[in-house]
């Protein structure tokens, strides 16, 4: 995550206790700016604050230059924590409960005593929320309904909450005296989209005994909050928020091994035991062993067996010895991914660069924050080859949707851009509303001036199998519909999604020559993983959008990628990894 995201990120921390306090409201509306002003910035913060820019950049006041040149200069803020230790630190979570606001959880602080979601839990079953103003049995039971939601992956938090406190944990590592490398492990380098901890594994020379230095440095890094465990070898704790953070420190002969086990997952792990020894071989944290010469009865408890590795220093060489490819974190979940591998048929993964344009985003026309222009020169930016303009249909009147009037104007601004600007095809298009009953939110005769269509579901999400499938086909039958886009609707621990029956809506939009989103968006990653992985067996395309509503979106790319990888999905799969030719073929195909 860029610095800019995180500062936007402290920000919106900071507005969220302000508003839980209910003090200095202005302030909280303030700070809810600053952190929009700075995801949206189109160059790196730090370099303003270095050479005194930052005086210019309209919207941030005295208060907040002086966090951010804090951050900046020092990586904290004294102003933003003792904000946040004015509170309980289990109150800024409950606002990630759907159905709970800010002057809720004040309540219930300041009248009830409840700080953290399992106090709150716990409250409700006991009726202790009855009797408080606003709180009526719909409103308890909406809020019960909002905490099984957050709960149901077992306390585990978005990728991409995760994302920037590991690499902040892990550039800190990387800084200590005596660690010779280190890098994530765990489900968040599988890219699981939620994640219960995370691991770091770093590794020391051989000879080296500063495992308890590195390991107590670690415990009083200032994220930390709680130490639940301190060894030489491991440490574990947890930071803001309750995340905990494992710390495993290795000789760097064993960093390899370290890493292919701690990744995972569990179920790739035991498969790949099960190889090593049909080979005569053992696997575990310290290397690949010669069952014959791997003594486990002079085997320390947390050291390297007193016997030579057929292979530990890199997973290369481990899987190597086993008679494989390398495989790719993303593929470790036991899904077929080991068979490729001894089969030396490991897909070559899509990348980040693959993408040559981005064909989901919204600007001011329907509910996103920047003009036609500025999200074309920050794709130009990005060097992106073409852009989709695709604003909302009518029906989306919460987001600004465009009536039939509109739409058209807005088509002919778009075509002006794209006349005019230069290094980027910008292309004229529109998010239409796929309707309850299948038909589309404007008719043919609006949908042929589109220089293509993404159709997506957004409203009556609950449909039942039939109904949700049955929806999505008829959709996808349409001549002008060229991507479906979110086609669930779901979003990550707030809502399921259509429970659509996927082979049949693959089987034909494969031979209709329909692609299928990735929406890159969070909290959305839809299609997921598994879903993906069954369109590309269906022959079906993907296009990996960000569903950019703000230039800063377009940077949520990788989670999108992320889905595409744990997929299986090679650049070929995916319909924007073509050239804009190749492309506008594919797209004019059905006409």
């Amino acid at each position: 995550m860029s610095l800019n995201n995180e500062l936007a990120e402290l920000f919106k921390t900071a507005a969220a206790v302000m508003e839980i306090k209910g003090e200095a409201v202005f302030k909280s509306i303030a700070f809810s700016k600053v952190a929009r002003l700075l995801g949206e910035l189109p160059f790196d913060i730090r370099k303003s604050v270095e050479d005194g820019s930052i005086d210019t950049i309209t919207g941030i006041g005295k208060s907040s230059r002086k966090i951010i040149e804090d951050v900046v200069r020092t990586g904290t803020s004294a102003d933003i924590e003792s904000l946040k230790s004015s509170i309980p630190e289990g109150l800024v979570p409950m606002m990630q409960i759907p159905s709970l606001g800010p002057k809720t959880i004040s309540m219930l602080w300041k009248q009830r005593g409840i700080t953290n979601i399992g106090e709150l839990t716990v409250a409700i079953v006991e009726g202790k929320l009855e009797g408080l103003k606003g709180l009526g049995e719909k409103k308890i039971q909406s809020i019960k309904d909002g905490i099984t939601m957050l709960t149901a992956g077992g306390g585990r938090i978005g990728l991409i909450n995760a994302l920037p406190i590991a690499e902040k944990l892990l550039e800190q590592v990387r800084a200590l005296k005596g660690v010779e490398r280190a890098e994530v492990a765990g489900s968040l380098r599988r890219w699981r989209e939620t994640i219960g901890d995370v691991d770091i594994v770093a590794a020391v020379s051989a000879t080296s005994t500063r495992g308890h230095d590195i390991s107590r440095a670690f415990t009083k890094f200032p994220q930390v909050g709680r130490v639940l465990g301190q060894g030489e070898t491991k440490s574990s704790v947890l930071v803001d928020g309750g995340l905990q953070v494992d710390l495993r420190i290795v000789p760097e002969e064993h960093f390899g091994a370290a890493m292919q086990y701690f990744t995972g997952s569990k179920e790739h792990n035991v498969t790949l035991r099960g190889l090593a020894q049909d080979k005569g071989m053992t696997l575990n944290e310290w290397g690949l062993y010669k069952l014959t010469e791997y003594d486990k009865a002079k085997k320390l408890t947390g050291k390297p067996p007193a016997v030579p590795a057929v292979a530990s220093r890199s997973e290369e060489d481990i899987y190597e010895a086993l008679g494989m490819d390398w495989i790719p974190p993303e593929l470790r979940e036991d899904r077929g991914e080991i068979a490729l591998a001894t089969a030396h048929k490991v897909p070559k993964l899509i990348v980040v660069k693959d993408i040559r344009g981005d064909l989901h985003s919204h600007t001011k026309a329907s509910d996103g924050d920047s003009t036609i222009e500025q999200m074309a020169e920050a794709a130009i930016a990005l060097g992106y080859e073409y852009l989709g303009i695709t604003d909302h249909s009518k029906s989306q009147v919460i987001a600004n949707g465009l009536s039939v009037e509109r739409l058209l104007k807005h088509l002919e601004a778009i075509r002006k851009v794209a006349a005019k600007i230069k290094g980027i095809k910008v292309l004229a298009s529109c998010e239409v509303d796929i309707l309850t009953d299948g038909t589309l939110d404007y008719g043919d005769e609006i949908l042929k001036e589109l220089d293509y269509v993404i159709a997506s579901p957004h409203a009556s999400l609950k449909q039942d199998p039939k109904k949700a499938t049955d929806r999505l086909l008829r959709a996808v039958d349409n001549r002008y519909v060229n991507i479906i886009g979110h086609p669930t609707g779901r979003k990550i621990d707030k809502r399921g999604g259509l429970p659509v029956e996927f082979e049949t809506v693959f089987a034909r939009a494969a031979k209709a020559g329909v692609a299928m989103e990735i929406n890159a968006g969070w909290p959305r990653l839809d299609l997921n993983d598994v879903n993906a992985r069954a369109a590309i067996a269906a022959g079906v395309m993907l296009s990996v959008n960000t569903d950019a509503h703000s230039i800063s979106d377009f940077e949520q790319l990788p989670l999108g990628i992320s889905v595409a990888r744990r997929a299986g999905a090679e650049a070929k799969n995916v319909i924007n990894t073509l050239d804009h030719t190749s492309l506008m073929k594919f797209l004019t195909r059905k006409r």
